[in-house]
């Protein structure tokens, strides 16, 4: 149903006076002869409404009767609006019911549980009575952890003889450079300590 209010631009409680001046303005506005080609159309269908608007609203017999019209249809859309929110707020609780209920699961409990004494099982778990005890109940492990201790000095030992053939490496290239050996060469003139380390280990690999 169209709002002849609107389309006159007025009040509801708009006087007679309001609603003959608002439609001269208006039908001054929209007339077809007063617009280009292209709006031709749309004024022709837009000065339609105001008339039809001007007719019923102009005329106090016409007008309540419409009045009344306008107002049921008011309210049944107010009462749809009303339903249509009533339906949408039991969606809601519904999906809210739902949720709690997946919440509130046993089996969520249960994984919860299950996971935490796995995890207490992992963390307490001794590898040596696992290997000297292969009765018990818990996973048989067949091999003995490598101690750290034994992984600590295989790896300190690999490590200083890779330091002392850098040494010798490092050492042996200075020596053939023109600079350094003069450099050096001045250094084991002139320090007694260093003239007699040197010669040792000359001593020891020749």
């Amino acid at each position: 149903m169209d709002n002849y209010y609107e389309i006159l631009e007025v009040d509801v409680k708009a006087s007679k006076e309001v609603i003959d001046k608002a439609y001269k303005i208006l039908a001054k506005r929209y007339h077809p002869d007063t617009q280009s080609d292209d709006k031709k159309k749309w004024a022709e269908e837009k000065f339609k409404k105001i008339n039809e608007a001007y007719e019923v609203l102009s005329d106090d017999d016409k007008r309540k009767e419409y009045d009344i019209e306008l107002d049921y249809d008011k309210n049944s859309a107010i009462q749809a609006l009303c339903a249509k929110n009533a339906h949408l707020e039991k969606l809601v609780e519904d999906l809210q019911n739902q949720l709690n209920s997946v919440r509130n699961q046993s089996t969520i409990s249960n994984f919860k549980n299950m996971a935490n004494q796995y995890y207490q099982k992992a963390t307490n778990l001794d590898f040596n009575n696992i290997y000297s005890n292969p009765t018990t109940d818990e996973p048989k492990i067949y091999y003995k952890p490598r101690s750290p201790y034994k992984r600590n000095l295989l790896k300190d030992f690999f490590a200083f003889i890779i330091t002392i053939v850098c040494i010798f490496v490092i050492g042996f290239l200075l020596w053939k450079i023109p600079i350094t050996n003069k450099f050096l060469m001045k250094i084991y003139t002139d320090n007694a300590p260093i003239r007699a380390l040197v010669n040792f280990f000359l001593n020891i690999f020749s």
